[in-house]
């Protein structure tokens, strides 16, 4: 499976893909989603709002700082999963396309037997986002094998 990472607007001018594939949209809370354009071969889209924020052990985070839950990892792999089979790639964009969608996709990369390193080396992954996605995996995979 290919991972793309974009921006917003790489995503709103439209992505060339060669294949089938999905789109994890991730917006700031206080801004609109982004515009995906409807192209040949997107399967689907899946959007989501928090901001780029990593917790600071020790330390309250802000109110208005919503950071990536849980729950928004778990949405991410169940959406993955589902159009898994009739896809080849996964376009992940944020806001600026350096911290949150490169964590979303070296998490995928990496949970679906790839080389993430490319990842660590261009961007620089959001830790928080990250690790909610590998344990979101971990726990899915788990659940999978009862």
């Amino acid at each position: 499976m290919e991972f793309i990472v974009t921006d917003r607007e790489g995503i709103e001018a439209g992505v060339l893909v060669r294949s089938s594939y999905i789109v994890i949209s991730i917006h700031d809370p206080d801004n609109r989603p982004a515009r995906v354009r409807q192209q040949p071969g997107l399967r689907g889209v899946l959007v989501l709002s928090f901001d780029d924020a990593e917790e600071i052990p020790g330390t309250a985070q802000p109110d208005e700082i919503k950071l990536m839950t849980s729950e928004h990892a778990k949405e991410i792999w169940r959406f993955v999963e589902k159009h898994r089979a009739e896809v080849g790639t996964v376009v992940v964009h944020c806001e600026g396309g350096v911290s949150r969608s490169p964590a979303v996709a070296a998490a995928l990369c990496q949970s679906l037997g790839g080389d993430a390193g490319r990842f660590w080396q261009e961007y620089q992954p959001n830790q928080h986002v990250f690790h909610l996605m590998l344990q979101a995996f971990a726990a899915s995979s788990s659940e999978d094998s009862r």
